[in-house]
């Protein structure tokens, strides 16, 4: 980048005109003033001059351009401005991502789709923007990019998966992130063998703190469109916020997963659609820490088993707020169990057709519903079952008798 230095700082009219720039010459028509000003005898030999300097500047600039961004690299990637553009065919982007500065921008041509065989590591806090990447057929247990440092911003990718080729047991997620203060923006993924990103820390690592995720559309996800997970060695994923989450087709899961020793977590704007759930607040064995202070708001569930589930133990979760939850052909709406300090507010079941009540809540304590409405064949009189739970206040509940929807 260049920066012009000469900056004209003030001008006054009158006997004299007086321009500030940093270096000049002393020549004839005009002379050193003080400090760094130069004093021209009147506005026509300014005139002259500036409209020289200027054209001086700009030739300067033009040749700066042409040196600093290339038509062609060896490496595949010219620079602008703190700007790597990677254009190469994804053999060599790891080794410009390593060879990038710190706080650098990559930026990839997103309409060139790239195969890859390995996953794009990022081990410095930098910028990967516009990467459209895809897996293989029946490569397993290989993510497209991998986050291990904190500081990383992934933005404007679209990555495919290859679930249809891979078993299970070799699912990997499209995005690893194992590392903090991280903003992960305006993605797309299709057909993952597990999720479209999962945050978890290695396990021999630290808690991950802060992050954010937002602008994600998910199309056919083995797992989770979103996985916040601390794993089940008590570690933590704190500080993270979730939101504008779309997912069409979870097959074995949903839009959100929080597991697994999460705290202080925003989960808003979540649209999921033929999926087992559109959030699960789960944990996965004794060794978790719990998931604590989880705010979820602004979510609507179609064609799914469950709006929200809490797949869990009793290891002391506690402060899960709903706000604003719509399901619509869901069999089992809301599942809770084994939580403290409960909040379901706005909440809208429509079209249950279940055979069990839309809403189950099993050892939780301190649980308040509020304007809560059921549309449900079965369970209009009925709606709420509680088992082994205390403190369970219900303030604006509607529950009606809904037969008349078709089939599905």
């Amino acid at each position: 980048m260049i920066r012009c230095q000469h900056v004209v700082r003030h001008v006054r009219i009158g006997e004299e005109t007086t321009v500030q720039f940093p270096t000049l010459p002393v020549g004839e028509g005009r002379e050193r003033g003080k400090g760094d000003a130069t004093v021209f005898s009147s506005p026509v030999l300014l005139a002259v001059w500036s409209l020289a300097h200027i054209a001086g500047v700009v030739a300067a600039l033009g040749a700066a351009s042409a040196a600093e961004i290339p038509n062609d690299s060896a490496a595949g990637a010219g620079k602008d401005a703190g700007v790597i553009r990677y254009v190469g065919d994804g053999s060599d982007l790891q080794q410009v991502i390593d060879d990038a500065p710190a706080r650098a921008t990559i930026r990839c041509d997103p309409g060139c789709q790239l195969e890859l065989t390995a996953p794009v590591t990022l081990n410095k806090a930098l910028t990967l923007k516009g990467l459209n990447a895809r897996l293989p057929e029946r490569l397993g247990r290989t993510s497209l990019i991998v986050v291990e440092a904190e500081g990383v911003t992934i933005a404007d990718v679209e990555l495919h998966g290859n679930f249809d080729s891979v078993h299970q047991d070799e699912r990997a997620p499209l995005i690893a992130i194992h590392a903090g203060d991280f903003r992960l923006e305006r993605c797309k993924f299709f057909d993952g063998s597990k999720d479209g990103v999962e945050v978890a820390p290695r396990r021999d690592g630290k808690d991950i703190v802060g992050g954010v995720i937002r602008d994600i559309e998910a199309f056919r996800i083995g797992r989770d469109a979103v996985s916040l997970s601390g794993g089940n060695r008590g570690l933590r994923v704190r500080d993270v916020t979730v939101e504008n989450v779309r997912l069409e087709k979870g097959y074995f899961r949903g839009a959100v997963e929080v597991s697994d020793g999460t705290d202080r977590i925003t989960v808003r704007n979540v649209y999921a659609e033929a999926c087992v759930y559109a959030i699960d607040v789960q944990d996965h064995g004794t060794g978790s820490a719990p998931n604590t202070n989880v705010h979820i708001e602004n979510v609507e569930a179609v064609d799914c088993r469950h709006i929200i589930r809490t797949a869990n133990r009793d290891l002391g979760h506690a402060h899960l707020t709903l706000r604003k939850i719509t399901g619509k052909n869901c069999a089992a709406p809301v599942q809770i169990s084994n939580t403290k300090q409960v909040t379901i507010e706005g909440l809208a079941i429509l079209e249950h057709r279940g055979n069990s009540p839309p809403i189950v809540l099993t050892n939780c304590h301190g649980v308040r519903l509020k304007n809560v409405t059921v549309e449900s064949a079965q369970f209009a009189d009925q709606p709420v079952k509680s088992s082994k739970c205390s403190e369970v206040d219900v303030d604006g509940l509607e529950g009606k008798q809904r037969i008349d929807a078709p089939d599905r």
